[in-house]
């Protein structure tokens, strides 16, 4: 007999839920922290927020001149420490010219990288998610690859029972290169165009996190991101294709759309959830851009599901 859901576990459920539907709508910036109790709804959680951290870091994080981790590969372990699955380019950068799948990780790490995993591991989960610890990689003639690594211990029942994942760092010695060998006089516009494009990015964000209710004016965003209208309207346009409302109301109603097909919410809570003041306004831009009134939206997806 199932263990029926008790309200605490409905709220987190409700949380991972919502994070999710953020998510789905391009708001990386929404994070929720772990209830400490380290069972499967905590260990999603993490998972969340870290695919959250990572996408946001490759799409709107500026490159620094200083070291700045991203991820390398990734392997997956189940409870023996046999290999369950890995990320695609891990065979390429490891060497390896056979299947890996099945097979004991100590094939592939030095006995003291084991012995580092294993002590990590028992150190709980607590720590790994911020700890970088040196990891040798052999490759199938036994050359080492050093890797800084974050060995994460998962939760529940799951084929996957730790994940091992390696890191590289970039300290934007090809771009300072690169600015060598260019003629000084480009310096300037190449610099305005990267530090242009990392704003509108910023404002894209900005945004995406505000789909739940209007937009202030373009002079008041463009207090907000500490410029001027004018640059905005026109860096925006160039670099999206739209207008900054413009694009903010697809958005909307890409969310209002995603609801309508995956939630049993009434549509005038949707209205609400997707900053919408009034039914009507809602429903006569959904159909403007889907063809369809939510509430026939609803009935065909409903249909085609069933």
């Amino acid at each position: 007999m199932k263990k029926p859901i008790n309200n605490d576990e409905k709220m987190r459920f409700n949380a991972l839920y919502q994070q999710i539907i953020e998510i789905a709508c391009g708001n990386f910036m929404f994070r929720q922290e772990p209830s400490g109790r380290r069972d499967p709804i905590d260990t999603v959680t993490v998972l969340l927020n870290m695919m959250s951290e990572e996408i946001y870091n490759f799409c709107f994080v500026a490159q620094k001149q200083e070291e700045q981790p991203e991820i390398h590969f990734s392997i997956f372990l189940d409870k023996k420490f046999h290999i369950t699955a890995y990320s695609s380019n891990t065979p390429d950068i490891l060497k390896w010219n056979q299947d890996m799948y099945d097979r004991p990780v100590s094939e592939i790490l030095s006995k003291n990288s084991k012995k580092a995993l294993i002590d990590e591991l028992d150190l709980g989960t607590d720590r790994a998610y911020q700890r970088l610890i040196p990891v040798d990689f052999l490759s199938e003639n036994r050359s080492l690859y050093r890797s800084p690594c974050i060995i994460q211990g998962m939760v529940g029942e799951s084929i996957c029972a730790t994940v091992i994942t390696a890191f590289r760092f970039s300290n934007g010695n090809e771009s300072a290169k690169n600015a060598t060998n260019t003629n000084e006089s480009s310096k300037p516009e190449k610099k305005e165009t990267a530090a242009t494009k990392m704003l509108m990015k910023k404002v894209r964000l900005y945004v995406l996190r505000n789909l739940h209710t209007d937009l202030p004016s373009l002079k008041e965003l463009g207090l907000i991101h500490r410029t001027n209208k004018t640059k905005l309207k026109e860096g925006f346009k160039k670099m999206y294709g739209t207008t900054i409302h413009r694009f903010h109301m697809e958005k909307r109603l890409e969310k209002g759309a995603l609801l309508i097909r995956n939630t049993e919410l009434p549509i005038s809570m949707i209205t609400q959830k997707c900053g919408f003041k009034d039914h009507s306004h809602f429903s006569k831009n959904f159909k403007i851009q889907f063809g369809q009134t939510p509430s026939e939206y609803r009935i065909k997806n409903i249909s085609s599901i069933s």
